[in-house]
């Protein structure tokens, strides 16, 4: 009986002995195919843009939005290089305001001119970026640091302008090209746009979570912050900044092998 007991003992340990070495195998190919696989996705989101330009009197952010494909290569289990490519669509608005001063350098200070534009500008997007992810086969965070590089396509731009002049001032005011403007009251003329520089530089830091809905496919959220390096107008005298570059976006990914 002893015996008996032994030997159903010892086939009950090879048997746990099987079972995990076969979950450390499993485990250990898991790591394996992770290294060196590569995923595909999608991702889109909003973002919150605002520039710094000192020769307005304010400034206000916008919301645009991004969105493009992403590929990515796994060069270790926790490690992976990402490229992608994405339209980029950045807004925000300027209000200049300040006294009329006429062709003979007269400043008036009974009269004044207000212009107001918004800002659309659309850039194609070229990111690279380096990737560290910790997690397990269901949710996993990671940060991901970026060097991107845009095109400037086009920019799109309502405003106005209003010129007021008052009666007081009417009578001394003098403009070669607007004879107009020696009338006192509202005056009203379209914004000339300002010209974008044709490209755009910068690093992004992003924190972000993916949660796998199965083994090869998971969605993904994370916010980001993206600093600039170069001037927004094509001017290289009018030095304007990028001061607020927010995003949040969501995607799915899907792991190809």
């Amino acid at each position: 009986m002893i015996y008996n007991l032994a030997k159903s003992y010892g086939y009950f340990l090879t048997l746990v002995c099987t079972i995990l070495f076969s979950f450390v195998s499993l485990k250990s190919q898991e790591y394996i195919d992770k290294k060196g696989s590569v995923n595909i996705g999608f991702e889109t989101g909003i973002q919150f843009t605002d520039i710094d330009d000192p020769y307005v009197v304010t400034s206000d952010g916008g919301v645009g939005y991004t969105a493009g494909p992403f590929i990515e290569y796994h060069i270790t289990e926790y490690v992976k290089i990402r490229g992608g490519i994405e339209i980029d669509n950045r807004a925000f608005s300027l209000e200049d305001t300040g006294h009329i001063i006429d062709d003979s350098l007269n400043i008036f200070f009974n009269s004044y001119y207000r212009n107001n534009a918004k800002y659309r500008a659309n850039y194609l997007t070229l990111p690279i970026s380096m990737v560290y992810m910790k997690g397990d086969e269901k949710l996993n965070f990671y940060l991901q640091g970026t060097i991107y590089y845009s095109l400037h396509l086009n920019t799109n731009m309502t405003g106005s302008a209003d010129i007021y002049i008052s009666e007081e001032d009417a009578p001394y005011i003098f403009f070669e090209d607007h004879p107009e403007l020696s009338l006192p009251g509202h005056h009203h003329y379209d914004v000339k746009p300002l010209t974008f520089n044709t490209s755009d530089m910068g690093i992004n830091v992003r924190i972000g979570v993916i949660y796998n809905i199965s083994p090869g496919l998971g969605v993904t959220l994370s916010p980001a912050l993206t600093y600039s390096f170069s001037n927004v107008w094509e001017d290289p005298l009018r030095r304007a900044t990028w001061t607020r570059l927010y995003k949040i976006t969501a995607g799915i990914v899907y792991k190809l092998n």
